[in-house]
């Protein structure tokens, strides 16, 4: 409610609005419009006048239009002589109709034929992706169930040996040099670089490895330590004797009975199924029977895989220098030693370096080795049209992948044995990188290349384990002991499919790419009618001014140390359990997976510069089962390794006393995922 003044006012408000309203007549504006519907008093309009004419008259359905092109329509002779038909204006009289340059000194009569249509396409795009992933984990756990608990070495004690063995594999790579990768120039001397680095490397011993070299053709085919194969090992058949056990193999009538149930319910399985812990388990926790120590099974897994199919074409053109090179490196640097009552105890450990390298056609394949050729006739007309495209600068498929892993699980534990069952874990860790690319691009039928064509493929695989196990007990020997039984596991694939096959530059295509980088954004006749494009009918091209580059650079590197102190109390042992024991201090694992699969069609490259082709396969493997294990010998020895190491590879003098802790990323990329500086690292 108002008070009495405001309510006065607000009357007189309302009171002009309504009169203002009434003046105004929009209160009776509806009136006023049924009045006029009801009784208009318009008039006709005056001085308008409708015609309409109709002089096209209908006819029956006919398939076959003819269509007569405007002037502004480009128009050729037969054999390809042509001009616009408005530049006939501009022809003296007596040339009306004719066109010079016809072929016997004849001149072409008119009509002329419709010319190509003007094509275009879509630019290809540059691709490029950088993965770093680091995993790293220290599970040094300690265990005292003894009243008089055992003295134990500190396990920062097995550190410098470990930072050692991981400088000495750092020497035992295919290369050591190192050159900068600035995409913002041309990448051909940092190629070049790679290709004299590689070329250099040779099969001698250093420091003590074993080391396998191939070069070429030699290189081609599938290897298991520096050996040719038929067949390479199935990871799963070669895994330490603690992960077979868990495994145990399927009979063929079972797994194939499981692939006919099961085969098309896999793309409905979540890959995550079992990763969820056991609190969704609704039943207790059972062991096994008798008493089992786990302080290894330690498995450390490095796992890529980079398919491309980004840019290709049957008919390349390139006015630089083509490089080409495929290289694979395997290093296994494995330190064990197994220690029983102050014995040495013998332990079977595998290290496995597992390579393929193929270059096959795209043609199809049959039985025996050699290609389908297609019988069937071919139209071997010349292209009557092309669609052009131009890239001003380089394309670039770019995958750099760099994975490391680092993994101490040094356990001390002085155990008894009391109850019927006991289970004791201080192991079984498991680290994991996993990247999984897939590029899918253009296809054209020519690419013509203003600077160079570099194409690099290079594996580069590192495991590095320590594994010094030394173990205790008081009266009594283990039924079942591992002390050993580990795997140092290298397998890289380099596979390419597409066939290049390399000539001299041709004068029709020297002069249609000068034309280009002169600013020309088509081609003539004299590239379309060359003999290479036989049977196409519509022509792809595609130009770029720069270089078409294209690197798969994988990096792995896994480190890791299991050095186990362990002591069993097993006084009265047999009267108080009579269980047996098993004791696991080895059966490690360090794995590493790689595989580039590159997708294309065979081609014929017409190269102005040079070539540098060159495939490299490089095997080594070092294993020492006497070395000191607190790292007397080691530090010396690394600093043999260091002087075979290129300038400013490692930064500055490292010092390898007892007191330096390790660096959990030693390798390459420890400055950082940099993929411009780490191109030959």
């Amino acid at each position: 409610m108002f008070d009495k003044v405001t309510e006065i006012v607000a009357h007189m408000i309302g009171v002009f609005h309504i009169a203002i309203e009434e003046a105004r007549m929009r209160d009776v504006y509806a009136q006023f419009q049924a009045a006029k519907l009801e009784d208009p008093a318009v008039e006709d309009l005056l001085n308008i006048s409708v015609k309409i004419s109709a002089p096209y008259t209908l006819t029956d359905f006919s398939p076959s239009v003819e269509y007569t092109p405007s002037a502004a329509d480009y128009f050729f002779a037969p054999d390809g002589y042509g001009l616009y038909l408005a530049d006939l204006f501009y022809q003296p009289l007596g040339q009306l109709g004719l066109i010079e340059g016809a072929p016997d000194g004849q001149a072409a009569p008119l009509p002329f034929f419709p010319v190509r249509p003007h094509l275009t396409l879509e630019p290809p795009g540059s691709v490029a992706t950088i993965t770093a992933q680091v995993a790293w984990m220290e599970d040094d756990d300690e265990l005292y169930l003894n009243e008089e608990q055992a003295e134990f070495v500190d396990p920062s004690a097995y550190l410098t040996s470990l930072h050692s063995l991981a400088l000495i594999s750092k020497a035992l790579g295919a290369t050591t040099s190192e050159a900068p990768l600035d995409f913002s120039e041309s990448t051909l001397s940092a190629a070049l670089e790679f290709y004299e680095a590689i070329s250099a490397v040779e099969d001698a011993s250093r420091i003590g490895e074993t080391v396998t070299v191939s070069f070429g053709a030699d290189a081609q085919g599938s290897f298991v330590n520096g050996e040719t194969v038929e067949e390479t090992p199935v990871l799963d058949d070669v895994m330490p004797a603690y992960f077979q056990a868990e495994n145990p193999d399927v009979t063929l009538e079972e797994e194939e009975s499981d692939t006919e149930e099961d085969g098309d319910a896999l793309a409905d399985t979540d890959p995550f199924q079992g990763l969820d812990g056991s609190s969704s388990d609704s039943g207790t926790f059972e062991i096994d029977d008798g008493h089992n120590v786990v302080t290894g099974a330690n498995v450390m897994v490095n796992d890529a895989s980079v398919m491309v199919g980004w840019l290709d074409a049957p008919v390349i053109s390139v006015m630089g220098d083509v490089v080409e090179l495929n290289s694979i490196s395997q290093v296994n640097v494995l330190f064990e030693q197994v220690s029983f009552n102050g014995e040495t105890a013998a332990s079977a450990s595998a290290t496995i370096n597992v390579a393929v390298m193929s270059n096959v056609s795209s043609m199809p394949a049959v039985e025996d080795g050699s290609t389908v050729e297609d019988t069937t006739p071919q139209d071997l007309g010349l292209p009557s049209n092309w669609a052009v495209t131009r890239i001003d600068g380089d394309i670039l498929t770019v995958n750099w992948v760099s994975q490391f892993s680092f993994m101490t699980d040094n356990d001390r534990a002085d155990v008894q044995f009391t109850g019927t069952n006991t289970q004791i874990v201080m192991g079984d860790n498991t680290i994991a990188n996993v990247v999984d690319l897939a590029e899918i691009g253009y296809g054209y039928d020519l690419i013509m290349i203003g600077g160079n064509l570099i194409t690099i493929n290079q594996i580069s695989q590192t495991n590095v384990m320590m594994d010094y196990d030394t173990v205790t007990s008081s009266n009594g020997v283990p039924v079942g002991y591992s002390g050993g039984d580990n795997l140092l596991f290298n397998g890289a694939s380099i596979t390419n499919t597409g066939l290049d096959t390399y000539g001299e530059m041709t004068d029709n295509f020297a002069k249609a790419s000068d034309a280009f980088a002169q600013g020309a954004n088509t081609i003539t006749t004299d590239v379309a009618h060359d003999g290479a494009f036989a049977g196409d009918d519509v022509l792809t091209v595609l130009y770029i001014s720069g270089d078409l580059t294209t690197i798969n650079w994988m990096e792995q590197t896994n480190v890791m140390g299991d050095s186990d102190q362990v002591h069993l109390a097993l006084e009265n042992f047999a009267e108080d359990t009579g269980a047996e024991i098993n004791l696991t201090t080895g059966s490690n694992a360090a794995i590493n997976l790689a595989s580039i699969d590159t997708y294309g069609i065979d081609s014929e490259v017409r190269v102005g510069g040079d070539v540098y082709s060159e495939a490299l396969l490089y095997q080594a493997d070092l294993i020492d089962t006497d070395a000191d294990p607190l790292g007397v010998a080691l530090p010396a020895l690394a600093n043999e390794a260091v002087a075979f190491l290129a300038d400013n590879m490692i930064g500055p003098e490292i010092d390898t006393t007892n007191d330096t802790e390790i660096i959990a990323t030693p390798p390459e990329n420890s400055a950082g995922p940099d993929l411009m500086q780490t191109m030959l690292a």
